[in-house]
């Protein structure tokens, strides 16, 4: 099992996981999820007809649950990813790497907000972009399905993450806006005013993620793997960010979507945890997760609160700009596992005909 193990952290995703891992997670992971994101699409789309308006404090509780559960903590194990991924790598220098890594980079991040508040954000929403389409590729090549190659990688992150990050804009530009107005503003020394979305540029971007979306769906297809979950996924992430007001469909996409494919991930990169997934528990690896992740989740937090002190505001604005000085670092994280992991590499021969055999 130990050498088992040790594959799933090295190797291309999905390489040697055994076919019942890969159930496993599809039917007790990801499908819960989307139907959860497709209830709530469904509420948000009945409360609309009846012109019922989803107040704000609503809106924000999963950014608060966030805060402590999935969302914020699921960056918190960086510091460890070097030594997991790389033998011979040790703790004390995987550690400092990763630290000096989120000075630099963090800082550079939080400088660009405070020189230009509204170039910051629009960086942000592409790394932002980049960074959760690679989320959704691991997946993918963690279950053996999607699209193949590196065309098919590039068309994968490409759609996924505009789904989120373009979506709100199209289909609901003024509550949109005033997230991007909000959090811009937090750093700024005076209130940012950023300019109406004309209708040109909403019907383009439309179509730029119409567009992604079935290229995306056609890569599926000529990989000669089943569309099924792609279309279910793409379907209902396309109608959640449609009708879900945008605080809190983001809110919920980061919390429940992104951050805990983001945990699963790093599960199958910790012995322990990944052997307990391996037989079929749940819990046991998310408590192992939680209690290793526990303490830079409360200097993240002490952060967040100093920030609110220092800029005299507590509001999603100021959790937004810790949010990005941190995920700036954390992408180059997961791209560097992305390398490691051959995650944009063709699937291998192994991998493709599911042959490993199941020890569950």
């Amino acid at each position: 099992m130990t050498v088992l193990v040790r594959a799933v952290a090295t190797a291309p995703p999905g390489a040697a996981v055994p076919p019942a891992l890969r159930r496993w997670v599809a039917h007790r992971v990801l499908m819960p999820v989307t139907v959860v994101l497709l209830a709530v699409a469904v509420a948000c789309a009945l409360a609309q007809l009846g012109g019922v308006t989803v107040p704000m404090p609503v809106q924000l509780v999963p950014f608060g649950i966030s805060v402590l559960v999935f969302g914020l903590p699921h960056g918190a194990l960086d510091h460890l990813v070097p030594a997991r991924l790389r033998p011979g790598t040790s703790t004390a220098r995987s550690i400092a790497v990763v630290v000096a890594l989120y000075l630099v980079v963090g800082s550079a991040t939080a400088a660009l907000w405070t020189a230009a508040s509204l170039l910051g954000f629009t960086v942000f929403i592409a790394i932002t972009w980049f960074h959760w389409g690679q989320g959704d590729l691991f997946v993918d090549r963690l279950l053996v399905d999607g699209a193949t190659g590196r065309a098919g990688a590039a068309l994968t992150v490409a759609a996924r993450g505009a789904l989120p990050m373009l979506v709100p804009f199209v289909a609901q530009p003024a509550a949109a806006m005033t997230v991007v107005t909000g959090t811009a503003s937090a750093l700024a020394s005076a209130p940012v005013r950023a300019p109406a979305l004309p209708d040109g540029v909403r019907i383009a971007t439309g179509a730029v993620v119409v567009v992604l979306v079935v290229l995306h769906l056609a890569a599926v297809r000529r990989s000669g793997r089943p569309p099924w979950r792609q279309v279910v996924e793409d379907g209902v992430l396309v109608l959640f960010f449609t009708v879900v007001p945008p605080v809190l469909a983001v809110g919920l996409y980061f919390t429940l979507w992104h951050a805990v494919r983001h945990i699963l991930r790093l599960e199958l990169t910790d012995r322990t945890a990944a052997v307990q997934l391996h037989r079929g528990y749940l819990l046991a690896p998310f408590l192992r997760f939680v209690r290793q992740a526990w303490p830079i989740t409360l200097i993240a937090v002490g952060m967040l609160v100093v920030l609110a002190v220092l800029l005299r505001r507590a509001d999603l604005g100021v959790y937004l700009v810790l949010i990005a000085a941190l995920t700036t670092p954390h992408t180059v994280v997961v791209t560097w596992m992305d390398h490691v992991q051959r995650t944009w590499h063709p699937a291998a021969p192994s991998t493709a005909t599911g042959g490993t055999p199941d020890p569950v």
